[in-house]
């Protein structure tokens, strides 16, 4: 994915027109809007405390209505939404959290000039009080 997104940055959903927000915030295409969508907390009386938490990541890209584009080698959302997922699936990223594990995937904005679709993976961390 390094190879082809122009930017890989995280995005902060402020209500409103979403279509705008990420025409102004993608600026070049391809790109991932990573966002954390939250967390809740489960409380054991061993003195532990759960959080499984989600995020949703945005995948932008060009819209690729005809082979042709396809064929001269730009990157479409389907073909990211797959990177993403073979390249986040059950790894932890150095992190303190479960491995990631993706769950849901939706169609966001299709205009005539981009796409996005949204990929939300889910992950858990433990705290020891």
């Amino acid at each position: 994915m390094n190879s082809y997104c122009k930017k890989i940055d995280s995005y902060q959903i402020e209500g409103g027109d979403i279509e705008e927000q990420i025409r102004i915030f993608a600026g070049q295409l391809p790109c991932l809007l990573i966002i954390y969508s939250g967390g809740e907390f489960s409380h054991f009386l061993s003195g532990v405390q759960d959080k499984p938490m989600t995020f949703s990541i945005l995948v932008c890209a060009q819209s690729l209505r005809g082979k042709g584009e396809a064929r001269r080698g730009l990157v479409g959302a389907y073909q990211m939404l797959d990177d993403l997922r073979k390249t986040l699936t059950n790894k932890n990223l150095g992190l303190n959290i479960d491995p990631l594990l993706p769950v849901r995937e939706a169609a966001e904005v299709n205009t005539k000039n981009f796409s996005a679709y949204s990929m939300e993976f889910k992950t858990r961390c433990r705290y020891n009080l």
